[in-house]
Parts: structure tokens; C-alpha cells; sequence
């Protein structure tokens, strides 16, 4: 009797590891040869080795001593009055994490890069944990078995949950203890990292573009067609403006009535065209470095910002109103937190017989952050001298020459919203009421804004913050 129990407790499988057993093992999976290339177990495959040909090896915070592997040391489950967790290496500069857990019975998991280069194979059992450190960029993680995996991008930490229900990236809640592999940096953001400059390039060409060479399609399809939209109603808006459609240039009311809606229906096609085209272009970007949810730079020092203010104003002939556009620069300090001032509304405008220099001081105070939208309000004034150009009138003897030069001062109060796409940069629009004093305000050609008339302006444009 005796004989048989101990013949039955010999042949018994070994208890499973419990929650949070250290030893994980890696490598092929059970039944796969190894990848061309692997030597002996700890080392990256060849397609993870430097540009220069040579093996990288596989880092661990257990390293995996010649001859038969230890057994497994027990470790008491974590909680509010548990051990602290095991000491894991930092990441080095640069360096992103992924964290492979198992739920339930674990499983089984395929790393490769987007293109489907072998980044490592690994068993994962139940509450077992390993952290894979390399390259920001997109990963895929998939079953040994399936076709298809779950594209994951990886820009600090994310964590992706292996379970009976499949994988799925969940919310990290901390740092979790468990062995550290580094994948080659080199080779494993090789595939991900020409995506960068490329993807923005391609949609600055083309609207959509850089989406697509990103592999989202659905989403490069909705820029395109947006863009083309935008653009064939603003074109088709412009086209159909009858210069001549009034006996008396621009004194029929209902012809005014007409230019107006027309004019400010151009600015509205062509202020949203310029903001798609800007955001999809930022959003490639975001695509390519898989970064969806941007942090604002709240703490930058300067901010520089390139807009376009638009407005509808009077004109004689016909059309009798029609849009006048400012495009300017802007240089702004943030001299304490949310409070910014800066020099603002920078720009050259040439009309005939005529150039306008512009520029002026703003103060500009954050009144909201929410997540990737900020509101601001801000005051400031544009000073503009006008100045006659090319050779001066004559005039009969007797008569006084006609003024060459004339200033005038342009006090306005406006919202600032900002929507950002990336870290760094931004989409703006801001409205505007201003007021010239002491002279009207040039545009480019013969737009002009009489003095003391109150106008509402529409701004667009793009920020960037260091």
C-alpha cells in the first residue's frame, strides 16, 4: 500500500505557480523552432540585432544560470499591508514598456513588429507578469495561432492582458514586478520609426495621405474627404460671385445683403479647410508615434503662433462686401502660470500705392485646461503704419501735398481656443471684436476697414509651445 502511494505522488504533475511567480520563461513557444538566427536560450533573434549584424542579448532581472533551471521561488501575494514590490530596473532614456500579464490561465503570446519581424515568444501563466522594454512604436501581440493580432502603440507603458477572452490593452495601475526583457531598440523601432517623418510629409501633399501609410485607412479616407469637400464648396462659393450683378455698384439691398452672406460663407469654408488641413497633418504625426491623447505643454516658456484673421467689410463697386484676410505671426512669453504676453499680430501688407507695416503687445491670461482644450482671454492692440509707395502724385501748384503716412491703432479683446493634437502643438480659433482709431486698417490689395467701425474677425491658426 505503501509502495503505491509513492509511486502515484512521484508520477503527479508539479503544483501550478502561484500569484506573482518570479521565473518566467521565454523563447520559442512549445512545438516552434527557433527563429533564424536564435542561438542559445536568452538571446534576440537576428531580425532584432543592431544594423550591424551582431546578436543583441535578452536582459533580465533573473538571469538564467548554465544547466537546469531553478525551481521557483514562492512569493507572498501583494496587497494594502503585503510586501513592497521587487526592485525593477528603470527604463533607460527613450525607452517604452510593455507589459505582457496573465489572467486567468494565461496563455501564449507572438511579439512582432508591424511589418511581422519576430520580437520574442512567451508563456504567460496566471498572475505572471513580463515587461518588455524598447523602442517607442507599435507593436502587434498576438496568439501563436491566430492570423491576426492587436495592434498595440507604445509611447511610456502599456499594459495588454492575456486571458481565456483573448488579449486586451488595460489601464495601467503602476509599476508591476516581473522579469525585463529588452528588445533590440535598433532593429525593433526599425520597421515604426520612418513612419515619423514620412507620414506627415505624405499628408501635407496629399489630405489623408499619411493616415493611410499609417494603416488608417477609414480615418485618412475622412481627411480626404473632408478637405475636398471643404475646398470644392469654397471654390464653387468664389466662383459663382457675379462682379457685375448690380446696374448701381453695390446700391441694391439685396445684392449687399447677398455679398455679405456669400463673403462671410467664404470665410467660414476656407477658415475650416485651413484647420482640417493643419490637424490632419499634426495627427499623421500623432499616428505614426502611436499617440492619440495628448498632455499639453501647460509649463512652456514661449509660444509662437501663425494665423489668419478674417473678416467681411464694405467695399465700393461690386460685390458691394467682401472678405478681408490678415494672416500674422506672434511671439508670446509665459511670464507666470496661465499668463502670457508677447508681441502679436506681426505682418506686411502691400495694396495699391501703398505698404502696411503691423504689430502690437498682448496680454493673454488661461482661464481653462481640460484635458487637450484650453480657453484663454486676451487684450491687446495692433499699431499699423501706412506708407504711399512709388512715386508721389502731382498736384497743382498751390495745393498741398496728400499725407504719405498715416498710424493707426487697433485695440481689440478676443477668445482663445486651443485644441491640441500633439504634445506641443495645436489647432486655434479665436474670435475677435476690434476698433480701428486715428486711420482706417489696410489689408493686402484695396481692403480696408474704416477707422471707429467696430468689426467682428474669425482667427485660425496652428501654436507651438517650447
Amino acid at each position: 500500500m505503501l509502495r503505491c502511494a509513492l509511486i502515484v505522488a512521484l508520477a503527479a504533475p508539479p503544483a501550478a505557480a502561484g500569484q506573482g511567480a518570479s521565473p518566467v520563461a521565454w523563447g520559442p513557444l512549445p512545438g516552434q523552432g527557433a527563429p533564424a538566427g536564435e542561438g542559445v536560450k536568452g538571446q534576440a533573434p537576428s531580425d532584432m540585432s543592431p544594423e550591424t549584424g551582431s546578436s543583441g542579448h535578452v536582459e533580465t532581472d533573473s538571469p538564467v544560470a548554465a544547466g537546469p533551471e531553478p525551481a521557483p521561488a514562492p512569493v507572498e501575494p501583494l496587497g494594502p499591508t503585503g510586501p513592497a514590490p521587487s526592485l525593477v530596473p528603470p527604463p533607460e532614456p527613450g525607452e517604452a514598456t510593455l507589459e505582457l500579464s496573465g489572467a486567468g490561465q494565461g496563455g501564449q503570446v507572438v511579439v512582432t513588429s508591424p511589418r511581422g519581424k519576430l520580437l520574442g515568444a512567451y508563456a504567460v501563466g496566471p498572475g505572471q507578469t513580463i515587461l518588455l522594454r524598447g523602442a517607442p512604436g507599435e507593436y502587434v501581440v498576438r496568439s501563436p495561432d491566430a492570423p491576426h493580432g492587436l495592434v498595440v502603440p507604445v509611447v511610456e507603458r502599456t499594459h495588454v492582458q492575456i486571458g481565456p477572452s483573448g488579449l486586451a490593452v488595460v489601464r495601467d495601475e503602476g509599476p508591476t514586478p516581473g522579469p525585463v526583457v529588452r528588445i533590440g531598440r535598433t532593429a525593433a523601432a526599425r520597421d515604426g520609426n520612418w513612419r515619423r517623418p514620412v507620414s506627415p510629409i505624405l499628408s501635407a501633399l496629399v489630405p489623408g495621405l499619411g493616415q493611410m501609410v499609417n494603416r488608417e485607412y477609414a480615418r485618412g479616407a475622412g481627411f480626404l474627404l473632408g478637405a475636398v469637400s471643404l475646398g470644392a464648396g469654397a471654390l464653387g462659393l468664389a466662383l459663382t460671385r457675379d462682379r457685375s450683378d448690380a446696374a448701381t455698384a453695390g446700391a441694391h439691398g439685396r445684392t449687399f445683403a447677398a455679398d455679405v452672406v456669400g463673403a462671410a460663407g467664404l470665410g467660414l469654408l476656407t477658415g475650416g479647410l485651413h484647420l482640417l488641413y493643419m490637424a490632419q497633418v499634426m495627427d499623421a504625426y500623432a499616428g505614426a508615434i502611436g499617440k492619440r491623447s495628448p498632455r499639453p505643454h501647460s509649463r512652456h516658456k514661449v509660444s509662437l503662433e501663425l494665423r489668419r484673421m478674417a473678416t467681411v467689410g464694405m467695399r465700393a463697386g461690386d460685390p458691394a462686401a467682401q472678405l478681408y484676410a490678415d494672416w500674422n505671426v506672434g511671439v508670446l512669453g509665459q511670464v507666470a502660470p496661465r499668463l502670457s504676453v508677447g508681441l502679436t499680430d506681426l505682418g506686411l501688407k502691400f495694396g495699391p500705392g501703398r505698404a502696411a507695416l503691423q504689430g502690437g503687445p498682448r496680454l493673454q491670461y488661461r482661464v481653462l485646461e481640460r484635458g487637450r482644450v484650453w480657453l484663454s482671454l486676451a487684450a491687446g492692440a495692433i499699431v499699423q503704419g501706412a506708407f504711399a509707395s512709388g512715386s508721389p502724385p502731382v498736384v497743382p501748384e498751390g495745393d498741398k501735398q496728400p499725407r504719405t503716412a498715416v498710424v493707426a491703432a487697433v485695440p481689440y479683446g478676443q477668445l482663445d481656443l486651443r485644441l491640441f493634437i500633439l504634445d506641443r502643438w495645436s489647432i486655434d480659433i479665436v474670435p475677435r471684436i476690434s476698433a480701428p482709431l486715428g486711420a482706417a486698417r489696410y489689408y493686402r490689395g484695396d481692403g480696408a476697414i474704416p477707422k471707429q467701425a467696430v468689426t467682428l474677425e474669425l482667427g485660425t491658426g496652428v501654436g507651438v509651445y517650447f
